[in-house]
């Protein structure tokens, strides 16, 4: 893969992360829910959402993409599982010298990915120990095999959803491993039967807009038919918002990119992107973060939604920050920690299990 082309893909986790905070300050900021229909803050905040619903879908797709047809590595999945298991722990020790904290917390941070401390990162690692399996099946699938898979998975996932609203085949809001997987095949087909061609740039980033345009208008509708739920179309599963992340992704594919002094800055700010949600997220503060900076006492204002994009800018920022300094703290400790047996030991379970993988794929 080219350095151009994975640049192009860390500018869109940068940005998904970057929607993923802007979103969590208009919800758990309680920004939304001050907002009265009709006014102006209230149709740009759900105009942020309808072009931002495609984060979650996104960030799933670009590590499917680069997993179909890579070599599986159990360190990868353990390096997973520390980075969580950091904050986990690290947030729960510092809220509980300030607050209360219950044996459930504590149970969370000890578990975090069996306990869903964070939901994400509880559903995305039972994507990555099934990564070796969906890179298979996408290698050995013709082409047109492929397409009709990912046709009745569509239908499955999301056309039945959005017609009964009942969770029918696994997956409700777009939240659950079967879409996580579903999403990996989409990415493997971009990337195992598409062509690279410029003018998919444009009819993806157009297809994008009309798309979220499209989201737009349903919730719009929806409000005005008294729908009971608003937030059907903002779900990750929802037809449009799969469409709008199909055109979004395949034009980050596709975008020209010249390379630039800017690019190893780009690689670090996106290496950084997880962490950033792990930070901001962790439900003992996500509520505190957003308080903090007033969120909900400036919804009620003339430019409460700019508000909360510039106060998700300093969030994002200064949890970029903090992960930079986690990552060097680990680097450091990490120098130490490979001399130890207990290091000896971990390389050689980690070699005997992708060892494992390696003949099974074969």
């Amino acid at each position: 893969m080219k350095a151009k082309r994975q640049v192009n893909f860390e500018l869109l986790r940068i940005l998904c992360m970057y929607m993923i905070v802007i979103g969590h300050c208009l919800f758990h900021g309680r920004v939304t829910a001050k907002l009265g229909y009709g006014t102006v803050n209230y149709f740009l905040s759900y105009f942020v959402q309808s072009f931002s619903v495609v984060h979650v879908n996104c960030f799933v797709m670009i590590g499917g993409y680069f997993a179909v047809g890579s070599t599986f590595r159990s360190a990868r999945v353990l390096r997973f599982w520390r980075q969580v298991s950091f904050y986990a722990l690290l947030i729960f020790a510092l809220y509980g010298c300030l607050a209360s904290v219950s044996l459930s917390d504590a149970v969370k941070a000890l578990f975090p990915i069996s306990a869903y401390n964070y939901w994400f990162a509880s559903v995305y690692m039972g994507l990555l120990l099934l990564t070796p399996f969906i890179g298979m099946l996408a290698t050995r699938l013709t082409k047109a095999q492929y397409r009709w898979l990912l046709v009745c998975l569509t239908i499955f996932f999301s056309v039945n959803h959005m017609i009964f609203r009942v969770n029918s085949y696994g997956s409700y809001s777009g939240r659950e491993l079967p879409w996580f997987i579903f999403l990996a095949l989409l990415a493997g087909y971009i990337r195992l039967h598409t062509e690279q061609k410029k003018k998919y740039f444009y009819c993806g980033l157009a297809g994008y807009v009309l798309s979220s345009l499209a989201i737009l208008a349903s919730v719009y509708l929806s409000v005005e038919l008294g729908a009971e739920d608003i937030s059907y179309f903002l779900n990750y599963n929802s037809p449009l918002a799969l469409l709008s992340t199909a055109c979004l992704f395949l034009a980050v594919k596709n975008m020209p990119w010249k390379e630039t002094r800017a690019d190893g800055l780009i690689r670090k700010i996106a290496g950084a992107a997880f962490g950033v949600y792990l930070i901001h997220d962790n439900y003992l503060i996500r509520y505190l973060v957003w308080d903090t900076f007033r969120a909900s006492k400036v919804a009620l204002t003339h430019w409460a939604v700019i508000y909360a994009a510039v106060v998700a800018v300093v969030v994002y920022a200064a949890c970029t920050c903090l992960e930079l300094l986690r990552q060097k703290l680990f680097t450091a400790c990490g120098e130490r920690y490979e001399k130890t047996a207990l290091c000896r030991k971990e390389r050689e379970l980690c070699g005997k299990i992708d060892e494992i993988f390696t003949k099974t794929m074969a």
